[in-house]
């Protein structure tokens, strides 16, 4: 790893953006390497700037409400180009330096950490406990990226010799080791260290606490199980621990998860929710979850500090890809059962109809995608809701004018990043108060609904998923989209994935459903080495369906379907908007692009550095 000539990042204007008002203090800007992190308000000021580097929004762009384009949730004609065999051997470069980068950071502080043994109080021993969730959070962020990685446990500036960089990655499952023993650290079960962290109540979610680390643990070793077992045989795993891992998950869970005390948040605990969808919406759309168990990990903005973002706008404006033209999946709509927990057939007449598309569904999908009845278009006072409904074409210009005034289509015929290529815009996380301006809607990192999803998972990958393990992990979280529960019997044959057992299919389902435009579909997909199902034609994404015949096309007016012409469809009407930019679908190398290239320069500076599968 080359020398980085460069002043702790840490300490130049990382404070823009903050987590609370914890984090709105201003960091010493010219630490003393031999004097600085000697007492709690130094430790304390150092940890606060390494907050925002976490993958929360900035105060312009779509951040992590967009990420899934990199998956198929979303469909751009900016298409990622990872998905497309695209990248070249610069494309890790980036990654490389963000995950090593912070890692220096984190390894700055345990480097010159000096406290006195006297002024180690639990508050100090906490904030070292961030510490270590910070060094396995980025460990786990190159991990993912790269696979075998040099594990940086010092700081290693001191030793950046040409021989001193001569250090071999290790083994990916050593690192997974390494992060879990970091976060053990984290929570205090490391006797040496005693770094407890105080439980979520003492800041009501707004620090990293216990719970955040114990939730991390549980998303580290459910990853590097799968992928053990899914890439197991190819380059991408020489081994195979998948059982260790899938028992981590659950030893998490049964010693800490659990016994934390967090909840859902359900319309019975919920004080603001009126319909069945609203307890899993307020997660998403309010400004505040102090009081909300199940946000364990959570941002707060404050416009009148200048901690802002613009999802709001972007958002109520139909924006899905701030880089171009975009909409959600129907693959992502066909995804949610029915209410009462049956499969539904994708291919139904039905779904011809936009509306009758949300008709009876789970009530996640109401709040994940905008329809009929929906606040939509929220930039001004005088915005209405998404109406679709056939367009009135008789009588007068006036009166015809009149009786369409409540349409409020799709923006199909939009302009730039406005414009929607399925006729599927993101509701999820729209603010019903918006008008105009900034936005304060809170952003969760880590809830208590991934722990229950990793739990479930790793049960029935070890076969132990009884009906107790279903009792307290899916049935819980369908109850609360206001669902019916049973214990999964059947496959569904219009699932993606095959050769599941109808258990496993149904948490995978669950997994998408619940996690949905949070940022989790992208590594799903690697860990099951299921990439392979967005190859071909059909594996590139259609949208609603915009057949003459059907609802959403007769909304529009005359005039209005002019534009429609230029839509890209399929043979049955379906929109396809990737048709003309992709026409073999997606070219992802299946035996290349599960990783990323390790960058060139740091594999000519340490030479035991391996490049990874297919970058050579």
């Amino acid at each position: 790893m080359k020398k980085k000539i460069i002043i702790l990042t840490a300490f130049i204007g990382l404070m823009l953006t903050s987590c609370s008002d914890f984090l709105d203090r201003k960091p010493l800007t010219q630490p003393d390497n031999a004097s600085f992190l000697v007492a709690r308000e130094q430790v304390e000021n150092y940890l606060n700037a390494l907050y925002p580097s976490l993958p929360v929004p900035s105060q312009y762009g779509m951040s992590i409400r967009g990420e899934e384009v990199n998956s198929d949730n979303i469909l751009a004609e900016k298409y990622d180009k990872r998905l497309n065999g695209e990248n070249n051997l610069f494309s890790g470069s980036d990654n490389w330096s963000k995950g090593y980068g912070n890692l220096r950071n984190v390894n700055y502080f345990f480097h010159y950490y000096s406290v006195p043994e006297g002024k180690e109080t639990a508050d100090v021993r906490s904030l070292r406990g961030e510490a270590y969730f910070f060094r396995a959070y980025w460990h786990f962020y190159l991990l993912t990226r790269f696979g075998d990685i040099p594990i940086m446990d010092d700081f290693w500036d001191e030793n950046a010799t040409l021989a001193g960089l001569q250090i071999p990655a290790a083994k990916r499952s050593d690192v997974a080791r390494f992060i879990l023993n970091d976060l053990k650290a984290a929570i205090g079960q490391v006797p040496e260290v005693r770094a407890e962290l105080y439980p979520r109540s003492k800041y009501k979610g707004l620090r990293i606490s216990k719970e955040a680390a114990v939730l991390l643990a549980m998303r580290v070793a459910l990853y590097e199980a799968s992928w053990e077992k899914y890439h197991k045989g190819t380059d991408f795993a020489t081994e195979d621990n998948s059982a260790e891992f899938y028992q981590e998950v659950l030893n998490w869970g049964d010693q800490q998860l659990f016994p934390s005390g967090l909840t859902l948040n359900t319309i019975e605990t919920d004080k603001d929710a009126v319909n069945t969808e609203d307890a899993f919406a307020h997660l998403f759309n309010t400004k505040d979850l102090s009081e909300v168990p199940e946000a364990v990990f959570w941002k707060k903005y404050d416009k009148e500090k200048g901690v802002f973002h613009a999802l709001g706008g972007l958002l109520a404006s139909g924006v899905v890809d701030g880089q171009g033209p975009s909409g959600l999946s129907k693959s992502l709509v066909d995804n949610y059962l029915n209410a009462d927990g049956t499969f539904i057939n994708p291919n139904d007449e039905k779904f011809k109809d936009f509306n009758k598309t949300f008709e009876g569904r789970d009530a996640r999908l109401l709040v994940t995608v905008m329809h009929s009845g929906c606040k939509y278009r929220s930039t001004s006072k005088s915005s209405k809701p998404m109406n679709v409904r056939i367009y009135d074409a008789t009588g007068t210009d006036e009166e015809v004018k009149d009786k369409n005034a409540d349409i409020v289509s799709p923006g199909l015929n939009s302009d730039g990043i406005n414009k929607s290529v399925t006729g599927f815009h993101i509701r999820l996380g729209i603010d019903t108060t918006f008008v105009e301006g900034n936005s304060e809607t809170a952003i969760i990192l880590f809830r208590y609904a991934e722990g229950l999803l990793c739990y479930a998972e790793a049960a029935e990958e070890l076969g132990k998923c009884d009906d107790s393990v279903l009792e307290k992990t899916l049935k819980p979280l369908r109850a609360r989209a206001g669902g019916t529960y049973a214990k999964p019997t059947l496959v569904d044959p219009n699932f993606p994935f095959t050769g599941l057992t109808p258990v496993l299919q149904e948490i995978r389902r669950e997994r998408r459903s619940e996690l949905s435009l949070q940022g989790f579909r992208l590594d799903d997909l690697m860990r099951w080495a299921s990439a392979g199902i967005l190859k071909g034609t059909k594996g590139r994404g259609r949208g609603a369906y915009l057949g003459e015949d059907g609802v959403l096309y007769q909304s529009f007016s005359p005039d209005g379907r002019k534009s429609l012409k230029l839509v890209s469809k399929d043979n049955e009407g379906w929109m396809d908007p990737l048709k003309d930019y992709l026409p073999q679908g997606y070219l992802f190398d299946l035996n290349r692009d599960y990783l990323l290239p390790i960058p060139t320069d740091e594999l000519q500076l340490n030479r035991k550095l391996v490049q990874n599968p297919g970058w050579k």
